[in-house]
């Protein structure tokens, strides 16, 4: 869905300062809560499978150990929801400038059940090898992480208005 309102967002602003579309003032009240339960389900995810993993009959890790083991292992993944959320979506802080922006990294999010398809295929190649003719190649899905990217850089939108202070001139 995310990548749906950035496509839409990113394609109809011909200005990519000024130009303003009504989704990306609406997406963020929906977006914001679902990137916060997101962080927080892949925390209960991980310190839950910590604890079936080694069928740990003791008690369970401190809070404190199992968010800091969790920091260490995706702390990528956390900042990305971080900075969608306290850089990209506050519709104050970007004072209705760069939708288009905003529409170029919600589309990155298309990249995410490719990403997730690597990760499997990882997994079911190192629980049971299959011949050497027959292992999924990471090309595939890593072109396909990259398409969104693709897409944002299909042409920028170009500015035909002039500068008042220098007429003739594109700014």
């Amino acid at each position: 869905m995310a990548s749906t309102a950035g496509y839409i967002i990113s394609s109809s602003c011909h200005h990519v300062m000024d130009d303003q579309h009504w989704l990306a003032r609406a997406y963020p009240p929906f977006a914001v809560p679902y990137f916060v339960y997101d962080v927080y389900a892949m925390f209960l995810c991980h310190r839950h499978r910590g604890r079936v993993k080694g069928h740990e009959a003791g008690p369970p890790p401190p809070l404190r150990a199992a968010a800091a083991a969790y920091l260490r292992k995706d702390l990528l993944m956390v900042l990305h929801h971080a900075a969608m959320v306290l850089v990209c979506f506050p519709v104050l802080w970007r004072q209705d400038k760069g939708d288009f922006f905003l529409g170029c990294l919600l589309m990155a999010e298309l990249s995410t059940p490719f990403v997730c398809l690597g990760k499997v295929l990882i997994l079911v190649t190192s629980t049971r090898p299959p011949p050497p003719s027959s292992r999924p190649s990471s090309t595939g899905s890593g072109c396909c992480a990259a398409a969104p990217g693709a897409c944002c850089a299909r042409g920028t939108p170009r500015d035909t208005r002039r500068h008042p202070e220098t007429p003739g001139e594109p700014w």
